[in-house]
């Protein structure tokens, strides 16, 4: 049975989140608790899978708390609950905390909330590979667009439209900028997936402060992966964001769809950079056996870790709340057709602009890339647009 520990100083509190979820009782196994030091005690002898926790807490607060969960049980998903909490409180949670929630919160959306926590984790076999990912705070940045982005901060006038593209080249960047924005903290109707937009959202101050908040802003030393080049990585990325984003054009796709195509697009390829950063000579050998043996990437990953790069890569945007179809679209990249789609979406674009980006001139690892799903555009009644898209992508060629 799932399990999950809620933390909050107001007995009232704990109550009600007990009344709330009193029909979820044969399905979750739920604990509540006081306080930080009650919560740690618990945990030494009792699994959790989720944390729910408020921020202001007399003692040990809430970041604390994360902070040290995040470093004893970095497998357990954590979330904040509170409504007590102002933009420096919540860039102290960047790193421990995965998702924010405010209260009040709605009954169907915390329950929502706890529910695609747990089924995240059956989107990855292999637990090992849970608690890995779980523990990653935020991802390497490249030195150059580091710099970039700095000078931009800190010029007189700054230009939101400059950062935003600054940001969009960067998987790291991206997917932490989009986690801030989309946290229930913010309180969008709507969840924001153009960079440009987020940056326009959040203000210079905070993009300012996020930037410092996260430590590992820095020197990515691409000697550490064999064979893996970062810079190359970035490119693919960005070239894919750009081409689904045209692809969902063709299609007649509104804003919303498109900026979920660019974004799903810029990070499709992101579990690559955990499994680089992670497990380095782990990852360096499964690089070396697809190149030698001229298998796709994934199949090689799968085969050796049991889990691919998708799925990883799904597996972190879903824990820091990212909206589901560029989870999707991550997670089945490779696959399209294990994923229930109906109609053109995300997954669709990024897989067919993936390949595409993989035949322009100077890509990486073409010998490994994978190959358009045979059967995808006829299941869907597409066929014909493969050549509609590869004109809008590709028109010199």
């Amino acid at each position: 049975m799932n399990s999950l520990l809620f933390v909050d100083d107001e007995p009232q509190v704990l109550q009600g989140l007990q009344r709330q979820l009193r029909t979820m009782r044969h399905e979750w196994q739920m604990h509540f608790v006081a306080s930080g030091p009650e919560a740690l005690a618990l945990l030494e002898t009792t699994p959790v899978d989720v944390l729910i926790t408020d921020i202001m807490m007399p003692g040990m607060d809430g970041a604390q708390l994360l902070a040290e969960v995040s470093k004893r049980y970095p497998h357990i998903i954590r979330l904040v609950l509170s409504g007590h909490a102002d933009r420096e409180a919540v860039l102290r949670l960047v790193g421990p905390a995965h998702q924010h929630l405010s209260k009040p919160c709605d009954p169907d959306e915390l329950r929502h909330a706890i529910a695609r926590a747990f089924s995240l984790r059956q989107l990855l076999a292999s637990e090992p590979l849970k608690r890995l990912v779980a523990g990653v705070r935020c991802l390497p940045t490249l030195p150059t667009l580091y710099t970039q982005l700095t000078e931009e901060l800190q010029r007189d006038e700054p230009s939101i439209e400059r950062i935003g593209q600054i940001v969009s080249k960067d998987l790291g960047l991206t997917a932490k900028i989009l986690q801030l924005v989309n946290s229930a903290f913010f309180g969008l109707s709507q969840p924001i997936a153009n960079p440009t937009e987020a940056v326009a959202y959040l203000g210079l101050t905070t993009v300012r402060a996020l930037v410092l908040a996260l430590q590992v802003f820095g020197q990515f030393q691409t000697k550490a992966v064999k064979g893996l080049s970062v810079e190359g990585l970035a490119r693919h990325g960005w070239t894919s964001g750009v081409f689904a984003r045209r692809i969902a054009e063709a299609e007649r796709g509104d804003t919303k769809l498109l900026d979920q195509c660019l974004v799903a697009g810029l990070l499709h390829d992101v579990g690559r950079l955990v499994l680089a950063s992670e497990m380095p000579e782990c990852y360096a050998g499964v690089l070396e056996a697809a190149r030698s043996t001229g298998q796709p990437l994934w199949q090689v990953e799968q085969a050796t870790l049991q889990a691919t790069h998708a799925e990883v890569g799904a597996y972190l945007l879903g824990l820091w709340g990212l909206p589901n179809p560029v989870v999707e679209a991550v997670g089945f990249h490779h696959r399209p057709m294990d994923c229930p789609l109906r109609q053109f979406a995300p997954v669709v674009a990024v897989h067919v602009a993936d390949a595409l980006a993989h035949q322009q001139p100077g890509e990486p690892d073409t010998p490994m890339a994978g190959s358009l799903a045979p059967t995808l555009l006829e299941t869907l009644g597409l066929n014909g647009r493969l050549d509609v898209w590869r004109d809008r992508c590709m028109p010199e060629l």
